[in-house]
């Protein structure tokens, strides 16, 4: 395989850190060489956040401008905001569902318009409501990378597996349910 590199971005709370440990561990599991970066803004509070994780890299751990084969954006605006990571071929996973910086007024139809204008290869959706539909918010993180996993080259079963050590086994269940919605 060669190097894949990932940039997950969003806003704090929304299980960034958690999803890019998954995909980390996976590749561990598949015996994969694996760095990764974690840059936390004021997570506490709704700042930006993100995650880079970098597969079968014998480089640094951050994902240089222009490089990132994927990314996964929680939240549009923080999608647009490190757009500048991506390749020109890459992929972009984004939730279309905004959370407003208080104070602050964005036209989220400007920023959707930005995205679609700019990513070749753009997956937009509202995952936050498919989430919500499923049982809970909390598992947006998951479900985003069930979508986002076709994508990366590591097989199926190493996420679970991932997943069975970093999810609570109490939550696992519904989680594995997130992660294979889109199998449908």
């Amino acid at each position: 395989m060669k190097k894949f590199d990932i940039l997950i971005c969003g806003v704090g709370g929304q299980g960034i850190i958690l999803c890019s440990n998954i995909i980390g561990n996976a590749g561990v599991i598949e015996g994969l060489p694996v760095k990764g970066s974690e840059i936390h803004g004021m997570s506490q509070r709704g700042g930006s956040v993100e995650a880079h994780v970098r597969l079968n890299c014998k480089l640094g751990p951050v994902i240089p401008k222009g490089q990132a084969d994927l990314i996964i954006g929680f939240e549009p605006l923080e999608s647009v905001r490190y757009l500048n990571f991506l390749k020109p071929d890459g992929i972009a996973v984004v939730n279309s569902f905004p959370i407003p910086i208080y104070g602050l007024k964005y036209e989220y139809e400007e920023i959707i318009e930005i995205l679609k204008t700019n990513v070749k290869n753009l997956y937009i959706e509202n995952f936050t409501s498919i989430a919500e539909s499923i049982g809970s918010i909390k598992i947006l993180n998951v479900l985003m990378l069930g979508f986002s996993s076709k994508f990366i080259p590591l097989k199926k079963k190493s996420f679970i597996e991932a997943m069975k050590v970093l999810i609570p086994s109490k939550y696992f269940e519904i989680n594995l349910k997130a992660f294979n919605y889109f199998e449908k």
